[in-house]
This record gives structure tokens, C-alpha cells and sequence, in this order.
């Protein structure tokens, strides 16, 4: 299961990176059901008087794993709930938006040292005034795991996605590494997670990714596509209560944050740098 864990988060390092999943250990903890709320002071648009800032409720948690000989499904589910702070009504009128992403996994293992995985995953991501084909967008990735020693392991992959930046397709490599019982490295194109077992129960994180999303909304003016986009750097301590219960705190900063938005016929509304902010997470982690 140790490896398999390792092959589902690097799949969601990719995910979480592109789609601003806020799922850092999603997959490290495949069992578990996960609720937060994360979120983000109020900044200016570059250039304006527009301010931009937003909360988040996040909901994560495992619905199917089966596995037969050498094959395994897994899927699993994340709603967000976004309240939006946007200062100005004529180019955005929404405070909140919402996202369903439903990924599923599937899996072969081929040898000892090497497994194949396809991650299939669609989202919906909308104001929910009205759903329609641009409130839809999926995501797939190919890869493979080739495991060189006990502790350490190569991830080799390409994806494929609608929701970044219009269509994305990219490959991509990636390593984990288990320096110490203590600590592990996961590096996956963007994303970057370090973890440290300060002791049984208190573990130390420290991550950095590509954090945003998009969403298709409705208002008096009309249809517009509101992207949020930013690279997310995080420290965070968890602690494990119990057996299967664990809290975390993070907090952070984001970077090379952007706000974009457009009509449904391409036009473009709004495109500007956003200033830097900090970020913060709270969380609770049910283990099954």
C-alpha cells in the first residue's frame, strides 16, 4: 500500500497543482476524509483600485478503492465553496462560487519496481446560476512509477487538461524520496512537498505549488469566465490526536498571483497581476 500511496499522491501533486485542488495530502492519507477552511486578505489589482480576497470550505474524501491482482480503481471526491471578495460589481458580481471535482484513478502494477496509473478527472466549477458545457472541464494524466530502491522512486507522466489556461497538455517528471523513518521529498513538476516527523504525533510540512481555478459565472452582464491564479508556498504542522484523528494549521504566501476574466466570446475583461498576500489553512483529517 506504501507504494501505491506514493503513485496516488504524485498524480495528485499534478492535479492539486493545475487545478487548485487544496489537497496537499490528499492521497498521502487515501483513506481519510479531510475538511478545511483556507483563505486570503483582500489585495489590489495591480494598477486599480479593485481589491480581490477570498475564503474557502473544503470538503475531500475517498469514495471506492477495490483492488484485483494486479489492477486497482480508486475515486474520490472534492467540493469547494469559494466566498469571493471582488470590490467591483461591473466586472465581477459573484460571492460565491463553487467546484466538484470527481477523480478516478486506475492502476496496473507491471513488476516490483514498475506500476502504470491513468488519472481521469472531470470538474465542475460554476456560480451554479445556470450549468452549461464551459462550467465543465476534466483533466487527464498517464504515468508510471519506477521504483529504483527501498526509498527512493522515479514518476515519469504527461497530462492533459481544459482547465488551466484554456487546453494544457504537459509531460512531466517527478521523484519521492524517503531520506529518513523521519522525512520524505515529493517532487512533482510544480508541485513540492518536504515532511518531517518532529514526533509520533506532530509532523512538519513545508510545500510550494501552483494554486488558482476557474470558474463559469452568470450575471446581469452576462456570461464571463473568472480565473484565479497564483503559486502557493505553505508550513504547516499536523498534529495526530488520535488514531484517526488529526488537525492541521497552515500558513504561507502566495505568489505571481493573476485575475483574469472573460465574456463567453473571448473578450477580455480584466487581466492584471494581483499583489502578494499571505494564506492560511485550518483542517481536520478522519482516518477510516
Amino acid at each position: 500500500m506504501k507504494s501505491q500511496t506514493s503513485t496516488l499522491l504524485f498524480a495528485l501533486g499534478f492535479f492539486s497543482s493545475f487545478l487548485c485542488a487544496e489537497t496537499q495530502d490528499f492521497m498521502s492519507d487515501a483513506a481519510a476524509v479531510r475538511v478545511s477552511v483556507s483563505g486570503s486578505p483582500n489585495r489590489a489589482l495591480k494598477g486599480t483600485t479593485t481589491e480581490v480576497g477570498f475564503r474557502q470550505w473544503t470538503l475531500i474524501t475517498p469514495l471506492f478503492y477495490n483492488k484485483v491482482e494486479s489492477w486497482s480503481f480508486a475515486a474520490g471526491l472534492r467540493y469547494e465553496g469559494t466566498e469571493m471578495d471582488y470590490s467591483d460589481a461591473l466586472e465581477l458580481d459573484e460571492d460565491w462560487l463553487q467546484s466538484i471535482d470527481l477523480p478516478l484513478l486506475l492502476m496496473k502494477e507491471q513488476s516490483e519496481n514498475l506500476d502504470w496509473m491513468l488519472l481521469f478527472n472531470p470538474t465542475l466549477s460554476s456560480d451554479f446560476d445556470k450549468v452549461e458545457g464551459d462550467s465543465f472541464n476534466y483533466l487527464t494524466l498517464l504515468g508510471a512509477r519506477y521504483r529504483t530502491s527501498e526509498t527512493f522512486q522515479w514518476f515519469f507522466g504527461a497530462l492533459y487538461t481544459t482547465g488551466y489556461d484554456d487546453n494544457l497538455f504537459l509531460p512531466g517528471i517527478g521523484f519521492h524520496w524517503e531520506a529518513s523513518e523521519n522525512s520524505d521529498l515529493l517532487f512533482a513538476g510544480p508541485y513540492l512537498r518536504y515532511k518531517y516527523s518532529i514526533t509520533d504525533s506532530l509532523d512538519l510540512i513545508l510545500g510550494g505549488r501552483l494554486s488558482g481555478s476557474k470558474w463559469n459565472t452568470r450575471a446581469s452582464y452576462g456570461e464571463r469566465d473568472f480565473r484565479l491564479q497564483a503559486y502557493r508556498t505553505s508550513a504547516t504542522l499536523q498534529w495526530n490526536l488520535r488514531k484517526k484523528h488529526s488537525v492541521l494549521a497552515s500558513a504561507g504566501w502566495e505568489f505571481a498571483r493573476k485575475v483574469e476574466i472573460k465574456e463567453a466570446d473571448g473578450t477580455v475583461v480584466v487581466d492584471r497581476d494581483l499583489g502578494h498576500a499571505p494564506y492560511f489553512e485550518l483542517g481536520y483529517r478522519f482516518h477510516f
